[in-house]
């Protein structure tokens, strides 16, 4: 890859990377040959949440996400325009599936009763996005739905809270609870808290679940990241060490 499209692409890959730090930190356990394409993806999926999830404004999220599926459309005819595009252009994978996931996605309105109201919201582009990820980094069987649509939960807190989708917060919780999403926000709900991390901890398969490298590690995160939810112990990831510790162990498979 040339020098401009490496700059290019690197303003979206530190952009992911302020986002989800452990997965810079985990790299180093990627062989060097397969690195770029794990940057170019997690920068990829790091831009499809932020377009289907955070935008604050509708018409905002209807327009990026437009845009994103007509570039991944694009993807099998070698036409992408993204930065990102130059190093995930393999036409042989469901690019255009994962478009109409995305448009569908944008389109999901309403609250999620429960967790498996929430989870299965987030089914369609999960799917989508686990069976192009098989392909890129050539694994025999996807990852799963459960550890993404997890993921893009997880990814919701805290900041989603004050958002219009309320971070998704099951609506049975808040009864149980007897809290606002308001208050959650405002720090008054972490039993509240403790118990939707578990509930996603639940949800996740088996840590010896077959996946690609890229997706077992992000997946052992998230599963730190709610177990110390679940325990009261905040939003805070933990220390460099333990991550770097952690991720030599994924890699390794232990």
């Amino acid at each position: 890859m040339n020098a401009p499209a490496t700059d290019a692409i690197a303003h979206f890959v530190a952009k992911w990377h302020r986002r989800e730090p452990e997965m810079a930190l985990a790299e180093v356990f990627c062989p060097p040959d397969q690195r770029p394409r794990f940057r170019a993806w997690g920068a990829l999926v790091h831009e499809l949440r932020e377009a289907a999830f955070e935008l604050s404004d509708a018409r905002v999220t209807a327009v990026k996400c437009q845009w994103w599926a007509e570039e991944l459309a694009n993807l099998p005819q070698g036409r992408g325009r993204h930065p990102i595009s130059a190093e995930l252009a393999l036409p042989q994978l469901p690019w255009t599936r994962l478009a109409r996931a995305l448009i569908e996605q944008s389109q999901v309105d309403g609250r999620p009763g429960d967790a498996r109201a929430a989870l299965s919201h987030m089914q369609p582009l999960a799917a989508a996005l686990a069976d192009v990820e098989a392909g890129v980094f050539g694994h025999d069987a996807a990852p799963g739905i459960a550890p993404l649509s997890v993921h893009f939960l997880l990814q919701r807190l805290p900041l989603g809270l004050v958002a219009e989708d309320q971070a998704r917060l099951p609506l049975n919780l808040l009864a149980r609870h007897g809290r606002t999403v308001a208050q959650v926000a405002a720090g008054e709900g972490e039993p509240l808290i403790r118990d939707w991390a578990a509930e996603l901890l639940a949800a996740l398969p088996a840590s010896n679940a077959p996946a690609p490298l890229f997706r077992r590690l992000r997946t052992g995160f998230d599963r730190v990241r709610l177990a110390r939810l679940a325990a009261g112990r905040g939003f805070a990831p933990p220390a460099a060490p333990a991550t770097v510790w952690r991720a030599w162990r994924i890699a390794r498979g232990a």
